[in-house]
Parts: structure tokens; C-alpha cells; sequence
């Protein structure tokens, strides 16, 4: 497809060619929205089917996160739906305080379609291991593993699974103290005025109204949230949430949480979250992906799971047409031909071990020492949840009660 307008010159900045029919609504700094309720002050991000604002609410004198959705997102999205069933249920559930929370919801109608708008609190930045945490110290994992646990254990509860493909650590936000009294001047202050990015036509012409006059990055959260964060984290982008009773066909997952039914072609159950958050939880405590990944993405988690787990099931095996390049029919790696490269099996056990080293002392060879008690805890609680088996996979409740959490404070 030919571009209409020139690339953004930030790679912070959404793509303005992504605002046309069906697609992103424009908005500009100041806009109004709602018979002007939700006046726009600065940029959140953007994602495939939405754009992210921090706008302030002028009825309750708030600043608001306002998730504006693009005319196109998928019809089998059920995130609005979602978050309803979430605000008004009933249920008693300590998981409840870390899942995002709806505040509003309107329509709008642009010159692009109808945009569906979800407005949240405002969070902080991404989920990150504290960079000063030294390798092998388990209690910031713990916590913060714990509460993601219970997050998707309310989930569950309500007989929703989040699809691990969002259940991830950009997904994954701290909590906020309020900042309602603070005014857009401080706001500034701290996060830094919007930069914007003219939006020019290649052709030289005038501007559509699909498009901005001009596109924004995002202020600078990691700065508000080291003023005001608190140590709860908040789960967000229900986007591609499923009714366990409402399995989707597809399901598109970033390849170091796909869990193997995604991957080599079995069935989608609300046990691909279990999967993820196993995968999540290693990352916490390695300060790395449990899955590696070299060059094509699904291929490369599929010759790792393998290596990991050895030979999946024939119901899952018979599915991947490039197993015979990599491996033997038991599942063991064939030597390297060519510019093949050889795969390297590491077992969990041994990836649990190298937890508690730096990068440059991780061992892929075999080693028979016994883990450390909490290293044995956790690769107790990984093995019960990095399985083929999807249905032998710990619940939330199960993973809440696992020993790995024992007096873990939340």
C-alpha cells in the first residue's frame, strides 16, 4: 500500500499513516471529547487498534487514562463488554485490586468511524525488574509475582481468561498515588511538555481531516511514577480477553509467553494464561525470557520448547512441518547442517538453576547439585505450569498457596 503522509521522525509517535478510514481517530492537544468532559493534556502511547491519552476529567476534577479504540478493531474484541463485568461484579476477591478498573465509556464519532472510548485511572510505566536487584534475590519477584496471580485468579474467577497475549510485562503497569490537585503546568513539569510531530502529505497537499495536524510521544510516565508509585501493580489491555466458554480461533500471543497449543496447533483453553504466567514469572526472577529467540520468532519458541521439554505430544508434534530439520523423531536435536545451527537443550531444572547468575555464568551443561530451597520452590511451581499438558496446569489458586509464595507480603 503507498503512503499518503511522510513517516513519523520519532519512533515514539504513532505511524500517521495509520489515520484513515476505519481506522485511528485524530485528536490534538486540548481537543475535547464527551460534550466536553475529557479534555486531552498529553499522550499515554498507542497500540494496533488504539491510541492511549491523559486527559483530565473537568465533572470530577481528575486526571483519567482515555483509551480512544481505531474504527477497525476486531469485532470478536469483547474488551468493553469485559471491563463492565468487571466493575459491576459483585465478587469478593483480593485480585480485584490489581486489574484495571472502568471508570467510563463513550462512542465517537469521527471522521475515520465510530470509536469505542474507555476511560481507566492513569498508571505508571512498564513492569521492570528493579535494576539494582541482585541476581538470585526472590522477594521482589515474589511479591510482584504473587499479585499478578491474584490478578489473573480474579480473572478466572469471573470465567475470563486474559489470552496471554497481553498478559506481558508492557501490559503489566505499577499503581499510582492521585495527582488530581496537581495542575497541567506541575503535570508538565514532572512528565515533560507533549512533543509534537508535524504530519505532512508526500504529495505536498492539504491536510485530510482523517489526520492530525500533528502526532505526540508520550510523556514521560517513569518520571510520575517515581514521584507518585505504590507497590501494586495493575493489569491492563483486556483486549484480547475470551469467556473460557467462548474459546477464539486464534489467538496472537508474543512468542516468548506462547504456550504450545498456540504455537504448534491444539486447543485454546483458558489454560494458555497459566502457561504465560509461568513464563512471566521466570522472567521476574532471571531477568530474562525462560523461551529464547534468535531469529523467526514462533519457529525458534517451538525448537526451544522442544529443547526444554523434549517431544511434545504427537498430537501437537505431527502439526510442526519443520520439526525433521531440527530434530530426530524422539524429539532429541540432529547435528547442525549447513548454516543450521545446532539447538541446544537445556532443561528447566537448569534454567531454574541459572536463575541466580549473572549472564555471563549461566551453564547449558548438566549439573547434578541440588537447587537451593527456593530456587527448588520455584522450579517446583514452573514445572506444574510449563507443561504440555494444558489441563494439568496449576490453577491461580493452587499457584497463590504454592510454597514459593510462603510469607510473601503483598
Amino acid at each position: 500500500m503507498s503512503r499518503t503522509y511522510f513517516p513519523s521522525t520519532s519512533k515514539f509517535a504513532e505511524d500517521p499513516d495509520r489515520y484513515h478510514k476505519n481506522a485511528l481517530h485524530p485528536l490534538l492537544i486540548g481537543d475535547v471529547l464527551e460534550n466536553g468532559r475529557y479534555r486531552i493534556v498529553h499522550k499515554l502511547g498507542s497500540g494496533s487498534f488504539a491510541t492511549v491519552w491523559l486527559a483530565r476529567d473537568t465533572v470530577n476534577n481528575a486526571y483519567v487514562s482515555l483509551k480512544v479504540m481505531s474504527a477497525n478493531t476486531p469485532p470478536e474484541s469483547q474488551e468493553l463488554r469485559i471491563l463492565q463485568q468487571i466493575r459491576d461484579t459483585q465478587l469478593p476477591h483480593p485480585g480485584k485490586q490489581f486489574v484495571v478498573q472502568l471508570r467510563d465509556s463513550f462512542t465517537v464519532d469521527g471522521p475515520n468511524g465510530k470509536h469505542t472510548c474507555l476511560v481507566t485511572d492513569v498508571a505508571g510505566d512498564r513492569l521492570a525488574r528493579p535494576d539494582d536487584l541482585p541476581y538470585g534475590d526472590l522477594a521482589w519477584p515474589r511479591m510482584v509475582g504473587l499479585q499478578i496471580a491474584q490478578a489473573l485468579g480474579y480473572l478466572h474467577a469471573l470465567g475470563i481468561a486474559h489470552a496471554g497475549t497481553d498478559c506481558y510485562t508492557s501490559n503489566i503497569l505499577w499503581q499510582l498515588e492521585r495527582f488530581d490537585h496537581w495542575t497541567e503546568e506541575e503535570l508538565y513539569a514532572c512528565i515533560g511538555q507533549p512533543i509534537k510531530h508535524p504530519v505532512r502529505r508526500l504529495d505536498g497537499g492539504p491536510m485530510l481531516a482523517s489526520a492530525p495536524e500533528y502526532t505526540v510521544e508520550p510523556g514521560d510516565m517513569a518520571a510520575l511514577e517515581r514521584r507518585l508509585r505504590v507497590d501494586r501493580v495493575l493489569l491492563i489491555d483486556l483486549g484480547a480477553a475470551f469467556y473460557h466458554d467462548q474459546r477464539p480461533p486464534v489467538v496472537y500471543t508474543p512468542a516468548p509467553l506462547t504456550s504450545p497449543e498456540i504455537l504448534f496447533g491444539g486447543e485454546i483453553t483458558s489454560a494458555i494464561d497459566k502457561w504465560a504466567y509461568g513464563c512471566l514469572l521466570y522472567e521476574l526472577c532471571a531477568d530474562r525470557t525462560l523461551i529464547k529467540l534468535l531469529f523467526g520468532w514462533n519457529n525458534d519458541a517451538k525448537k526451544d520448547q522442544v529443547a526444554m521439554l523434549g517431544r511434545p505430544p504427537e498430537a501437537l508434534w505431527k502439526n510442526w512441518e519443520e520439526r525433521d530439520r531440527y530434530f530426530c523423531p524422539d524429539g532429541t536435536p540432529k547435528e547442525a547442517e549447513g548454516r543450521r545451527l545446532k539447538v541446544d537443550v537445556l532443561s528447566l531444572k537448569q534454567r531454574v538453576r541459572n536463575v541466580g547468575r549473572p549472564l555471563s555464568e549461566r551453564d547449558g551443561s548438566a549439573v547434578s547439585e541440588p537447587l537451593s530451597p527456593a530456587l527448588q520452590h520455584l522450579y517446583d511451581l514452573l514445572e506444574s505450569l510449563i507443561t504440555y499438558d494444558a489441563g494439568a496446569r496449576l490453577s491461580f489458586e493452587a499457584i497463590q498457596a504454592h510454597p514459593f509464595f510462603s510469607d510473601t507480603g503483598i
